[in-house]
């Protein structure tokens, strides 16, 4: 028993499966009365401030293979149990998915990045969770598998709205896929919070831009911790067809900080996150246009 803000919460039973299988058909036994463990930086907080509740936990660390991060002929595929520490040293992510090591670099201390895994950031839905708004850009999916089989979601249909997704209690997620960049693609992710390090995302973003010659040919740009949810911007599409100048970098810019209904919460008002936008934004195609 742990106290908490003056309340209790326990857990009654705590399994560690050996499998797969076994996991998954825990899952299926107790539903949405279990929650499934991997690094549980963010399930440890949520429960003691309530924000979940638990009876049983399914601890997968027994179950190898799980945290691997591998290229399967064009797509990038990390495992539920890689770590941020891993993506942030993997050559692999840092040259087919770029956005994705530096948000992972951008996630607490070095500590929590030993332990926190990426699954675990993409399921607890906060809409300031660094990853999802790198790894929407990079066009996501993950895999979710139950005793009767499995489903791809794109990442951009996986959120519902503030910590709620698309998920049944008894599916698990067992792998995240992303198209691996070519050299005609260029990404980058920047977030800009109200202290160095260690700090919760005001603004947080993940830009992809694909190219021919000077054309782009497709651009996703997703905007983290300015709405409920991480979301895909639309003025993306006024890149395509055309190069990056300065001209359709600010128009593309100020269209971007005009999408979106900004939120306003202790961290920033929407006022302020839409500035925040409009700069972040720019600034982002610009070291793209310029090969930074």
């Amino acid at each position: 028993m742990h106290e908490a803000q003056d309340r209790t919460w326990v857990v009654d039973r705590f399994e560690r499966p050996a499998t797969i299988p076994d996991a998954l058909a825990l899952l299926e036994r107790h539903g949405s009365n279990a929650r499934v463990v991997a690094g549980a930086t963010d399930l440890l907080l949520e429960m003691q401030r309530n924000v979940r509740s638990v009876d049983v936990l399914i601890d997968l660390s027994a179950i190898s293979g799980l945290d691997e991060i591998r290229r399967d002929g064009d797509i990038v595929r990390l495992g539920p149990l890689t770590t941020h520490r891993q993506v942030v040293a993997s050559r692999l992510v840092h040259s087919d998915g770029l956005p994705l090591a530096q948000a992972s670099l951008e996630v607490g201390s070095a500590q929590l990045r030993n332990r926190a895994t990426v699954a675990g950031n993409l399921i607890t839905a906060s809409p300031a969770n660094d990853t999802i708004s790198a790894l929407l850009a990079l066009g996501a999916s993950v895999e979710l598998t139950t005793v009767r089989g499995s489903r791809v979601v794109p990442l951009a249909e996986f959120y519902l709205g503030v910590r709620k997704t698309v998920m049944e209690p008894d599916e698990l997620m067992t792998s995240i896929t992303f198209p691996a960049l070519t050299t005609s693609h260029s990404g980058l992710f920047a977030k800009v919070g109200l202290r160095s390090a260690q700090a919760i995302s005001v603004v947080h973003a993940g830009i992809v831009v694909g190219t021919d010659g000077d054309v782009v040919t497709e651009a996703r740009i997703a905007l983290g911790s300015v709405a409920p949810t991480v979301v895909l911007i639309e003025a993306a599409g006024t890149l395509v067809g055309g190069a990056l100048t300065q001209e359709s970098i600010e128009k593309c810019a100020i269209a971007a900080a005009q999408e979106v209904d900004q939120i306003t919460d202790p961290r920033a008002t929407a006022g302020y996150r839409k500035q925040v936008v409009r700069v972040v934004v720019t600034r982002m195609l610009k070291a793209l246009a310029d090969g930074e």
